[in-house]
C-alpha cells in the first residue's frame, strides 16, 4: 500500500485531546453534532471499503486518492465534534475514536494481509459504534423533511456497509458474520427503498427516485450474487452511481428544511 503519509498517527489524538476546553456557550447546534457523527458512519465504511478494493486493484491510483480523502473528512468530523461538545460522555468516546482513527492509519500503511484487513474491518466498526453512540445523545424529534433528509443519508451509508462487505469477501474473508452483515445492510436498503416511495417527490427529485427504483434491484441482485461471482470493479462504479442519485435527493430535502 502506498502510504498516507501526510497523515500522521502521531499527535492527532493528543491533539484532539487538547481540543477539550470547557465552551461557555455552544458553538454549534446539536444539529451540527449529528450531521457530523453521521459522516463518521459513512466514512468509516468508505474508507475500509476504499482500502478492500485496493488491496485487489493496488494501480487504481484516484481510489487511493480517494481514501486520502476520505480520512481528511474524518479527521475533519472528530475535530469539529471536539471543538463543538461539552459532554463528558461524547470527549470520552471521542477519545476512542481518534484512537481507532490512527490505528486504522497505521494498518493502511502496513502491507495487505488477513490480519490487518480484520484489524481494520474491527477499527471501522469501533468508529461506526462511536458515532451512533454520539449520534443517540443529540436525537431529537425531527420533522418530515429532517426524517427523509436522515433516511437519505442512511440509504448512502448503507451502500457503502453493503460495498464494503462485498469487496472484504472478494479479498477473502469469508466470516459468516461478515456475510450477515451485507445481507442485513441490504435489506435494511429495501426498507428504506420503500420509505422513499412513500413520499411525494417531483421534477429531478422523482427522477432521481426512478432511477433508483431501476438502478438498485440490479445491484442487489449482483451484490447477492457475492459468492458466485467476482465483479469489484463493476459494483464499485455501482456503489458510486447509486450514491450521487442519493445525493439528488439529499439536496432536495436539505433546501426544503
Amino acid at each position: 500500500m502506498k502510504p498516507l503519509k501526510q497523515f500522521s498517527t502521531r499527535g492527532f489524538f493528543l491533539t484532539l485531546l487538547l481540543m477539550y476546553m470547557p465552551l461557555s456557550a455552544a458553538t454549534r447546534s446539536d444539529v451540527t453534532l449529528l450531521e457530523a457523527s453521521e459522516d463518521i458512519r459513512f466514512i468509516s465504511q468508505q474508507i475500509v471499503k476504499d482500502y478492500f478494493y485496493l488491496a485487489q486493484h493496488e494501480g487504481k491510483q484516484e481510489v487511493h486518492k480517494y481514501l486520502e480523502d476520505g480520512v481528511s473528512r474524518l479527521d475533519e468530523k472528530l475535530r469539529a465534534i471536539a471543538t463543538v461538545t461539552n459532554s463528558t460522555d461524547t470527549k470520552d468516546i471521542l477519545s476512542f475514536l481518534a484512537y481507532s482513527r490512527d490505528q486504522i492509519i497505521e494498518t493502511i500503511n502496513e502491507p495487505y494481509n488477513i490480519d490487518n484487513a480484520a484489524l481494520i474491518l474491527d477499527y471501522s466498526e469501533a468508529l461506526l459504534e462511536g458515532a451512533e453512540s454520539i449520534g443517540h445523545e443529540y436525537s431529537y424529534d425531527a420533522s418530515t423533511q429532517e426524517q427523509m433528509l436522515i433516511n437519505v443519508k442512511k440509504m448512502r451509508y448503507l451502500i457503502e456497509r453493503i460495498t464494503k462487505y462485498y469487496m472484504t469477501f472478494q479479498f477473502g474473508i469469508k466470516d459468516l458474520n461478515n456475510i450477515q452483515q451485507i445481507q442485513e445492510a441490504i435489506n435494511a436498503f429495501d426498507t428504506a427503498m420503500q420509505e422513499l416511495n412513500s413520499y411525494e417527490y417531483s421534477g429531478q427529485s422523482a427522477t432521481a427516485v426512478k432511477k433508483l427504483n431501476t438502478y438498485w434491484p440490479i445491484s442487489r441482485k449482483l451484490y447477492l450474487n457475492f459468492d458466485h461471482s467476482r465483479l469489484t470493479n463493476i459494483l464499485y462504479i455501482s456503489a458510486d452511481y447509486l450514491e450521487k442519485t442519493l445525493l439528488e435527493i439529499e439536496y432536495y430535502h436539505t433546501q426544503n428544511l
